[in-house]
């Protein structure tokens, strides 16, 4: 078995010994930084497709695969993009000296498709605490299914393949996952009072349009935890990179709302909030995390990387498996990618494996370059 392979198994070993019923959080910001206080409960898995208990409705008009302005169309080799590539006989997990890495994924409201991703990684001796978002549009490779959009990983197989995925196109290995739910966003956010945002006009306007937010204009201004909501959400008047930089400062906003909560007030909020959030950590290894995030957020800014940007990708609009055209962000090169990745992370003997270049090859096939 390999060493991929053990730490999966591990997790759902992890989940079914404990499940953990709530966490403190305010949106990702909470669970960013771990500032938690735990309860063990059974509950169930939100990838098992058990029905949510809430209900929220969205503009009749909605079309996902327009959400993202299109690019000019690209032809690809539509069979190579479906077709499933027999792994390497050795894979070796990439060992990243010290940083430890750790998804924390949004659910949609139907908890069936990840809108949000960011990796956590924490290197305690040199105490640093680094966000990495990555486009939910990004065209990346899943076990099974060929190339598609990294959302659409958590509809096909869950947080095992959203791992998977993430491990095998970039070379992080995943120690931890945290999933959220959006549709608790506003309750959470109204528990610590609301957050300080800056809109632009044309951000304002369209959390109205599109989201019921009214009566925002451009400026700095109170936000509660409707209007935080959709401004997370936004994205159809610009691109993925910058919905990605709302939701970092959405993260930032509310932390600086909850950073300096005592003990008894993380308790309170916690017992609110429990029903957003699901992990596979065990308590113990949580409350150790909890310590030393909050005592290194408490020295270190906090640092906000880009896993894929705008300036080695772009965004062409490509056939789907279903024969329709749709919005992708495709990167330039995957294995440049990873390699700048670490080099944020000060990383400069990382060496990228044998899957990453072959599916980027594959990639680089597909898009005829």
């Amino acid at each position: 078995m390999s060493e991929r392979e053990k730490r999966k198994t591990l997790r759902k070993q992890a989940a079914g010994k404990k499940m953990i019923l709530g966490i403190l959080l305010a949106v990702f910001a909470v669970l960013v930084l771990l500032a938690a206080w735990i309860w063990t409960h059974r509950r169930p898995d939100p990838s098992s497709g058990q029905e949510p208990d809430f209900d929220v409705t969205f503009p009749e008009e909605w079309d996902e695969e327009e959400e993202t302005p299109a690019g000019e169309r690209i032809p690809i080799d539509e069979e190579l993009a479906q077709e499933n590539l027999e792994k390497p006989e050795s894979q070796e997990v990439t060992q990243d000296g010290g940083w430890e890495h750790y998804l924390l994924l949004g659910l949609d409201d139907s908890e069936k498709r990840s809108d949000a991703m960011i990796v956590l990684s924490i290197e305690r001796k040199e105490k640093r605490l680094v966000l990495s978002s990555v486009p939910r549009d990004t065209y990346v490779y899943m076990e099974g299914k060929g190339f598609d959009k990294l959302a659409h990983a958590y509809s096909y197989g869950g947080v095992d393949l959203t791992i998977q995925t993430f491990e095998e196109n970039f070379d992080i290995d995943i120690k931890h996952y945290f999933t959220v739910t959006f549709t608790h966003l506003p309750e959470i956010v109204d528990l610590v009072g609301g957050v300080t945002l800056t809109l632009t006009d044309a951000e304002a306007k369209h959390m109205g349009d599109w989201y019921g937010a009214w009566g925002l204009g451009g400026g700095t201004q109170r936000l509660n935890g409707k209007e935080v909501l959709a401004y997370c959400r936004v994205r159809r008047i610009d691109s993925d990179y910058k919905r990605n930089d709302r939701q970092f400062k959405a993260l930032m906003a509310v932390y600086e709302e909850v950073k300096n909560l005592s003990y008894d007030q993380y308790a309170a909020l916690a017992k609110k909030a429990y029903d957003s959030v699901y992990s596979d950590m065990m308590l113990g290894d949580m409350l150790l995390l909890l310590k030393d995030v909050m005592e290194i957020s408490k020295e270190s800014e906090i640092e906000n990387v880009k896993l894929v940007d705008a300036a080695h990708s772009t965004t062409p609009s490509l056939k789907n498996r279903y024969d329709k055209y749709s919005s992708y962000v495709v990167v330039d090169d995957l294995t440049q990618t990873a390699i700048r990745w670490r080099e944020s992370l000060g990383i400069t003997d990382y060496t990228p494996s044998k899957r990453v270049q072959q599916i980027s090859k594959q990639l680089d096939k597909i898009m005829g370059r």
